[in-house]
């Protein structure tokens, strides 16, 4: 990436000869001269050094990490101070401009750049650190959170001017966003800001969960990544949102609550609908465990574990009876998402509520997931037979499960122990 700069030479010693000539005469008002100063402006390209532009938008000192670059060594002090002034003043001339991005793609006065310069400067300035933007899910974008960025960087490592263009950034987006009706925000992101579509889509994550709160605090959630709560929010927006959403509170699917509350009173309150949905999953769950003996090549797809068998064949203690919550749960948290409250405790309650039900009954993430895939296929012939207009209702059946087993599946944990740490996370497979 390259820029032009300009240069002002004063060359007082150009010598001209006498004006003799008739071409070369000068009028009453004129002065003749032997000497005529002139001052040159001359383009030179200048260089925009990536390492420098990485550490100005890290936070980091630029001389010291510019003494050990092979183009440095054996540089006089002055020379590389000089250098890192230059580039810095530079650099604080494009800040202005990647504050309005959309602005610096459209006036290619501004710079001698490309726009595949362009657009990488950008998407470098906007990038962000994973252990800042988890530190800023849910809190609220205003002041109260600006003091708080040095406790960020502490608590980080991250330096706190970095902290601080992470701050800005996410928070100008959120501003320029907030007032845009019936666009899907990953959209209006990329337009306004010329991002790339992973790095809009991970923004849109973020403003989600930071315009609903949805809370990533509690103690149960205190073990998972950024990418973990990302994802999280991408089921969310997904499977229970309308399809035009733009990440507000008021795009959660009403009618999608409405079914699911139908749903909860069909298959999990009424009680022979409910044995008869447990007695078509343990059928159909037990038809999965291999037939061949061991040591032959048996089925690819995943094998129901023991403890799941037993389960369901009601051999273990209050084995209905979870069941029968789990599912209550899993049908209630979509029921009441439209409430501020639900959606903003709503991972928490996962965790807690199903996640932790299923382990403490010694199951794993791929029993879940049977389960759930299971009561889905075994709960259509009962919605059909006893609803009317059932295709909606079968569609809402489907999207409540499955965000709900996909946000279990990755928020999964191992049965805590006295023996080993606390909130252990499984890993996903």
């Amino acid at each position: 990436m390259r820029d032009f700069a300009s240069a002002s030479f004063q060359l007082s010693n150009l010598r001209l000869p006498h004006p003799n000539l008739d071409f070369l005469r000068f009028n009453r008002h004129e002065e003749q001269a032997d000497d005529a100063n002139f001052t040159a402006i001359v383009s030179t390209p200048v260089v925009v050094d990536n390492m420098v532009f990485s550490e100005y938008i890290s936070g980091r000192p630029v001389v010291a990490r510019m003494r050990g670059e092979p183009d440095m060594v054996g540089a006089q002090e002055s020379a590389v101070a000089e250098y890192v002034k230059g580039q810095l003043h530079l650099m604080q001339y494009l800040e202005y401009y990647m504050c309005r991005p959309r602005y610096f793609l459209e006036q290619r006065h501004l710079l001698p750049l490309g726009d595949k310069a362009r657009m990488e400067l950008i998407e470098r300035y906007y990038a962000f650190d994973e252990p800042v933007m988890l530190e800023f899910l849910s809190r609220k974008l205003n002041s109260r959170t600006r003091t708080y960025l040095p406790e960020v960087a502490a608590k980080t490592g991250i330096p706190v001017a970095s902290c601080k263009r992470q701050f800005e950034n996410i928070k100008r987006i959120a501003k320029q966003s907030e007032d845009e009706e019936g666009v899907p925000l990953v959209n209006e992101i990329m337009d306004r800001f010329a991002l790339s579509e992973p790095l809009a889509t991970h923004y849109a994550h973020i403003l989600f969960l930071n315009i609903n709160r949805v809370d990533t605090t509690k103690r149960c959630l205190a073990h998972f990544k950024f990418a973990d709560f990302g994802f999280c929010a991408s089921i969310l927006i997904q499977y229970w949102t309308t399809p035009t959403s733009t990440m507000t509170l008021d795009d959660i699917d009403q009618p999608l609550t409405q079914h699911a509350q139908q749903l909860k009173s069909l298959l999990v309150e009424n009680k022979a609908n409910f044995d008869r949905l447990c007695t078509a999953v343990r059928t159909h769950i037990g038809s999965l465990v291999p037939k061949t003996p061991s040591g032959s090549s048996a089925s690819t797809c995943t094998v129901p574990s023991s403890a799941l068998l037993a389960l369901l064949e009601n051999r273990a203690v209050r084995g209905s009876t979870q069941i029968r919550a789990v599912l209550r749960v899993s049908f209630s948290i979509v029921a009441d998402i439209g409430a501020s409250s639900t959606l903003r405790s709503v991972l928490g309650t996962i965790v807690e509520k199903i996640v932790d039900s299923f382990a403490s009954m010694g199951l794993r993430s791929e029993d879940m997931e049977l389960f759930y895939d299971s009561v889905i296929i075994h709960s259509i012939g009962i919605v059909t037979e006893q609803m009317q207009d059932s295709a909606p209702a079968i569609e809402a059946l489907s999207r409540t499960l499955t965000g709900t087993k996909l946000l279990g599946r990755r928020l999964f944990r191992q049965k805590s122990s006295i023996f080993g740490p606390l909130n252990k996370i499984r890993p996903v497979q």
